[in-house]
């Protein structure tokens, strides 16, 4: 017993330096000037595989939205895609063409969808949509990255809505 309360002892001796030194580093976002600050935002931004990661989500999940006729769900997916897309075009100005052009072709067809409640224009606004996302991919050297046209229901948030 007391062995293992001295090595308790000891261990916490031998940390709290590197405790203290955590506690009362200065933080970047009050102390840096203005350079520093956008060099360390500017670093952190999400990337683009990181965006397109939450991308697939939405796409799955409006997906299936729209085939169990969860429409309010479906059309939540599709702002989100837009914000997403519209985030990419501010973090990765290099990629921002095709992402406008993502928007202006790949999604045109879905308020008629939302509008009539059908399964059958969704379904095509919905392969539009992955063909223009399928151009994206191609036009930015990524054309091996490659999207089902009915993806997996897998963790789709959609079996959680009423």
């Amino acid at each position: 017993m007391k062995n293992s309360q001295a090595t308790l002892i000891y261990l916490a001796l031998l940390l709290a330096p590197f405790s203290y030194a955590a506690d009362s580093a200065p933080d970047w976002r009050q102390t840096a000037n203005t350079n520093e600050k956008v060099k360390n935002l500017t670093e952190v931004m999400p990337g683009a595989s990181t965006l397109m990661l939450q991308m697939g989500d939405r796409y799955r999940n409006m997906y299936w939205a729209g085939k169990l006729g969860k429409w309010e769900f479906a059309e939540y997916q599709l702002e989100e895609i837009e914000e997403i897309v519209k985030t990419l075009m501010i973090t990765r100005p290099a990629r921002a063409a095709t992402a406008q052009d993502f928007l202006d072709t790949g999604l045109q067809s879905f308020p008629e969808a939302f509008k009539k409640k059908d399964w059958k224009t969704f379904k095509t606004a919905f392969e539009k949509m992955h063909a223009q996302c399928m151009t994206c991919h191609a036009r930015n050297d990524h054309e091996f990255i490659t999207l089902p046209k009915v993806p997996t229901m897998g963790n789709s948030l959609v079996l959680e809505t009423n």
